[in-house]
């Protein structure tokens, strides 16, 4: 049986030394039928020029005149890659060399699966281990959409220990589908969008505890900070891209209590002092947000569905 073609998707601009290593680590892959599409967002550092002493048919370039926003520079890379499924990987950040082996095996394993995470390693700019989080299990599972999203948002603490949800594991045309990552004024909202819009209750999520990403912290992150009102902006922009993909999850309050609980600690955490100045408080702007999210279907998930008869573990395709 032939091997469905993932895209790797590195959107980049002006980290040349850090992409190579990215690129690297998915030449390294166990997996052989991946392209490689870089989208250089206009970078100034010489990125062009190594771009183009490399000669590779399963390498692709993407030049951009001039900087796009982050999620314009990914929707088009996405638009014109041909892979069944894809990854978008950041210009810094690594994977494990069997990472993408382990998800195509749990996709074509099960076609309910929307959804590919692994374990979150943070790493720093000479590539070594500051911190590795605790696995969510201790083998490879796949689980209804309908009991792990509401726990997973509802968790203080899981979106530390997965890769981040902007590079999540996806069927391409289902990220495609529900308009994949929208440009809202702060991009650490608009991931969260195609994570819920592929999935509905009848979907399911897969986790595996081997497939290493590595996400790594460097001094210009570190001290990078927010610009905390055009981050409160995407914040509302974000509720209003969710009323279109939230689906059948809308049903649920306690699914919609979780987003905006999950939302709220992101924006506190990030532009406490803002909120501060402002005077914004959590109960309301909470509600606020539930009242922007509108109201809910009629049908769909719901609530108190338990996860334990749900969770399926994976051994691998045969």
């Amino acid at each position: 049986m032939s091997q469905p073609l993932v895209s790797i998707i590195i959107p980049t601009l002006n980290r040349l030394e850090l992409l190579a290593q990215s690129i690297w680590s998915v030449t390294a892959q166990d997996y052989k039928n991946i392209e490689i599409i870089v989208s250089n967002n206009a970078s100034r550092d010489g990125t062009a020029d190594f771009l183009r002493r490399i000669h590779n048919t399963d390498f692709r370039v993407i030049t951009h005149p001039f900087t796009l926003p982050l999620e314009i520079n990914v929707a088009e890379a996405a638009r014109q890659a041909r892979g069944k499924y894809m990854l978008v990987l950041s210009d810094d950040d690594l994977i494990s060399d069997t990472y993408i082996s382990t998800m195509v095996a749990a996709f074509e394993a099960d076609e309910a699966v929307q959804v590919g995470l692994g374990r979150r390693v943070l790493i720093n700019e000479k590539n070594e281990v500051l911190h590795q989080s605790e696995p969510l299990a201790p083998a490879a599972y796949s689980e209804s959409a309908a009991t792990w999203l509401p726990r997973y948002f509802a968790s203080p603490t899981e979106h530390n220990q997965i890769n981040t949800v902007f590079s999540v594991f996806y069927r391409r045309s289902e990220w495609l589908r529900c308009g994949g990552q929208p440009a809202l004024s702060s991009s650490f909202f608009a991931d969260t969008i195609p994570f819920i819009g592929v999935n509905t209750p009848e979907t399911k999520v897969f986790y595996a505890p081997d497939a290493m990403f590595l996400y790594r912290m460097h001094q210009s992150q570190e001290t990078r900070q927010n610009a905390a009102r055009q981050t409160y902006l995407g914040l509302f922009q974000f509720f209003d891209h969710l009323r279109g993909v939230i689906g059948p999850f809308g049903a649920s309050e306690a699914f919609k209590a979780a987003v905006i609980r999950y939302i709220l600690m992101m924006f506190f955490g990030s532009c406490g002092p803002f909120a501060q100045q402002e005077r914004i408080q959590p109960a309301d702007l909470y509600r606020v947000l539930l009242e922007r999210l509108g109201e809910a279907p009629q049908a769909g998930l719901e609530d108190g569905q338990d996860a334990a008869e749900d969770r399926v573990p994976f051994a691998g395709a045969a």
